[in-house]
Formats: C-alpha cells, structure tokens, sequence
C-alpha cells in the first residue's frame, strides 16, 4: 500500500476504497456509491479490507480513460485462501470465512491470465449525450432512456432537469433511493424536487416533467400508474452495471408503455463518456462480473421434456458457458441481481443450485438457502430479540416478528431465486421446478420450503398453487415498489406441519387484502 501512495503521488485526484487507518482520506467500500459522477486519475482498490465486487464495480466507471487502476491483494495463489472481511456479508451464523472455498476468486486469477478479446463493434440507434438531452427537454410524450454504466445517463438526466427548469417548468424527480440519484443531482445546476416512487402516487405534486430513473427496480405496475398520472415522463434505467441489470425490464415495460402512450420514443446512450470503446479495463470488470450476460436466446421445444440437476459450484468454475446461460437467466428475471450474487453462488456454503435443462439449455434455476436449526437455547432469545444471528431470514421473521415459539429450532430450505426463461414462462415449469426443490429439501431432512418476496396477487397466486401457505405479511411497504414483503412456507416433516398448523389457528390472511394494498 505504501508502493501504490509513492507511486500515485502525482496524480491529481485518487479514490481509495479501504478501510486501512494510515489512508485518512479513505473510503470504506460500503460508503463507494458516494463517488458516483466523479472523476479520478486513479483509483487504489483495497481487497484487504475486502473484496466488496459491487463497490469495485461501482468505482471503476468513475475513472478517466488513461487512469490508473490498481487492485491490492495477497500474492494470486494466496489469495482465495485469504480470510476476506466481505465474506461476512454472505456467510450465515455460524460459518467463518475458512468455509469459502474461494472459488469465486479462483475464476478471476483464471480470467487475469488470459487475453482480453475485444468487443465486436455493433452499430446501435445511439444517440450522443447533447442530442439526448435536447431530445429530453423538448419530448411531449414519455421518453425511454437506456444506457450501460459509464455512458452520462445521469448526466443528461441532471442538465435536461436544468434546462426545463430553467425554462420555468416543474420536475419531479424519483427513484428506488435517494442514493441512486445523487448523480443526478451533480450535473443538475437546478435541482429537481425528488419523491420516493410511493409518496408521487400517494400526493400526486404537480409537475410539468417527471424523470423516473434505474426504473427497472421499481415494479411495472408502478410505473405504468406513473405513466398513466404524468404524460411527459421519462424512464431511465441502466442496462448492464453493478446494480443490476434492466434488460429484460426494458422488453417487458416498452410492450406495456405501448398500450398507454403509443407515441413514446426510446433513446440509447452507447458510447462510454470517460474511457474509449473496448476499453480493457471495462471488459475485465464486464466478463469477471458477467455485468453483460442475459438469457441465452430459446432453442429448444417447450413440448419436450426437461431434465433436473442440481449442480454443485464447482461444475459452475469448469463450464463458463453453463454459468453465463444461469446468471443470464437470473439477472433477466431479476433486475438486482449484482455481481455480490455471483460470488454467493460460488462461495457460500449454505446455498445449492437448482436447474431444469433441455438440450444443454438451462431453461430454469433457483438458489437455496439452508436456514434456521438453532438450539433451543438461542432459539428463545432470538425471540425475545435478544439474539439476531447473521443470516436465516426466514426462521428469524417467524420467530421474532410473528412471535412463533420454538420456528428457528427447525430447519428450513428457503427459495432465494427462482426463474423461468421468458419464452417458456406460464406453461407449468415454474411449479415443477418447485416440486423438484420440495423432493430434495426433504432429501435434506429440512421441515419446511419457504420464500420471501415482495407481495403481488400474481406471486401469492403461484406460490399458493404450488402448495405454500401465507405465513407473515409484513407491516411496511416498500417505498420503491409499495409492496409488503410475504413469507409463504410449505410443510415437510412432521415439525414443520406443525408449524404450518399452527399459523393457520391463528386465521388465514385473507388474499383480497393483496389487492389493496
């Protein structure tokens, strides 16, 4: 570390990301995403202070082409044995970083020694960052902005916001975060008001303009009431970067946009605005992090069969195609998905992959994550609240928040991610996909399958069908979707049936509620 300050000496403007006490003007990785829309000569990457991969790549879109980038790390074949801090973030009680097996880093030291090939230059309807912006203060109707990370999105966003008003026209501003948009707010001269998602449909402000960005982490149905209330909107969102991805959200919402504002244009802003195209730092960050995979285009007959395997992380590190078809279809299912899942798929030691395949196809995969087994010990102080063990998201809610007496002693396996690829969803896959995670769960010897997800009719419906009962809804709507969060288990021992027995006494929660809320 010392090496890197001597040698970095002359340069103008350096981000640390480290936790170190010698580098006073450090930032800990947890604190990076102040950075955004900033620019730096260099940036020093502290993997000592821990491998954070979502802050790592956060920063490195904030340096200028011709920077420095350097990554300090324990010698290469040290390295995944390295007790990294950020392991914590995934390992559950009561695991310790010697459970990681480090494959996640082992991937990366592979990719490092082998050449990086350029990206093919495709010609997009792209725009430049000026014409986007003109394009923006003058549009009538809604707009569809996209761009991958690094391109001036928020930028344009920030000087058409100031241009309008200046013009005298009012803009509202929202997002899923205030902390998404300070970008925004950098290149505004003139700030716009911000509204969380919710508080719009909820006060409905006056506004000449509203500007909705990373719009693919905030539900359709939401945007489409946005749409619906504010017929000069904007839609932003990043297609490929370290929040998620927005791909298959931009497919789905312009085919419903379509049916409300049949005069909507989209707009694409390519060409990266501090470093050149086929800049090898980006495709290192890019094919490390697979920031720019998506579900492999449909092949195969939806009238065939399909196989099921559980696949062990290992098979993943072997076979990069069959890890680019399940990331792809992960972050096409769910925008956030980042590149911290990445590394939970390879290293924690509580999950286990589940696919269904059709001719070397993955159609289908979910991640399960084994909780809960507490003694009875901490298991009643995790109920009082006096315990709050790292991990077990499941045994921990029905235990503390809907107060059932001895639900963390049992053993859970809980539905993390679950995804279909598009061209196949709503023929049935989905729940046979479950019925195979049920068999192995039992396999086991857990007492319950259960799942935790932002609250719909269309997912209790699902879930319902697929033999889960509504255990907790929770109390506080999400205020960039304006959802609940629901917990829906499924009995599999005698305990668990128990469980399941014992939270139906207390009454069902009647599913119109849904609806309503």
């Amino acid at each position: 570390m010392r090496a890197a300050q001597s040698r970095l000496a002359n340069h103008a403007s350096v981000l640390w990301i480290s936790t170190a006490p010698f580098i006073p003007e450090a930032l800990p990785a947890s604190q990076a995403l102040r950075v955004l829309g900033c620019e730096f000569d260099a940036i020093v990457f502290d993997a000592f202070s821990g491998l954070a991969v979502n802050a790592l790549a956060a920063v490195s879109g904030t340096l200028r082409g011709g920077g420095v980038f350097i990554l300090l790390s324990p010698p290469l074949e040290q390295w995944p044995q390295f007790p990294d801090p950020a392991y914590q973030r995934f390992l559950p009680y009561p695991y310790t970083p010697s459970a990681v097996k480090g494959l996640f880093l082992r991937r990366f030291i592979r990719l490092l020694q082998e050449p990086i090939s350029p990206k093919p230059i495709i010609q997009f309807a792209s725009q430049t960052q000026a014409e986007v912006v003109a394009e923006l203060v003058k549009a009538a109707t809604a707009r569809v902005l996209t761009a991958d990370r690094g391109r001036g999105k928020s930028a344009a966003l920030g000087l058409a916001a100031s241009q309008l008003i200046a013009q005298g026209k009012t803009v509202l501003l929202t997002a899923p975060a205030r902390a998404a948009v300070e970008a925004v707010f950098k290149h505004a001269e003139f700030a716009p008001d911000f509204y969380a998602p919710d508080a719009v449909l909820l006060n409905l402000p006056r506004a000449d303009v509203l500007m909705v960005d990373e719009a693919a982490a905030i539900p359709l149905p939401l945007l489409l009431k946005l749409a619906q209330a504010y017929p000069r909107c904007v839609f932003a969102t990043t297609l490929h970067g370290y929040e998620g991805s927005g791909r298959g959200f931009v497919l789905r919402f312009q085919q419903a946009l379509s049916q409300l504002d049949p005069h909507w244009q989209s707009l694409r802003l390519e060409q990266p605005m501090r470093w050149p195209f086929n800049d090898p730092l980006e495709a290192l960050i890019y094919r490390w992090l697979l920031l720019e995979v998506e579900a492999p285009e449909w092949q195969g007959d939806s009238q065939q069969p399909v196989e099921y395997r559980q696949l062990e992380p290992e098979q993943l590190l072997e076979n990069e195609t069959l890890l680019r078809q399940l990331f792809g279809l992960l972050v096409t299912a769910h925008y956030q998905t980042r590149p911290s899942d990445l590394q939970q798929i390879f290293d924690a030691p509580n999950l286990s992959i589940h696919v269904l395949q059709q001719a070397q196809q993955i159609v289908g995969v979910a991640l399960l994550s084994r909780e809960g087994g507490f003694d009875p010990e901490l298991s009643a102080a995790i109920q009082r609240g006096q315990r709050r063990p790292q991990g077990h998201l499941v045994p921990q809610t029905l235990s503390f928040h809907a107060q059932l007496a001895g639900a963390a002693e049992l053993v859970c396996e809980r539905i993390m991610r679950i995804a279909i690829h598009p061209a196949i969803q709503g023929q049935g896959w989905g729940q046979q996909l479950v019925q195979h995670v049920f068999k192995y769960a039992a396999w086991q010897a857990a007492d319950y399958l259960a799942v935790s997800y932002a609250l719909s009719p269309e997912l209790l419906q699902f879930w319902q069908q697929s033999g889960f009962i509504l255990a907790r809804i929770g109390h506080r709507q999400d205020t960039a979707s304006a959802s609940r969060s629901a917990v829906q288990i499924r009995a599999i021992s005698t305990a668990g049936q128990a469980l399941v027995n014992t939270i139906l006494m207390h009454g069902p929660i009647d599913p119109a509620s849904v609806s309503r809320n």
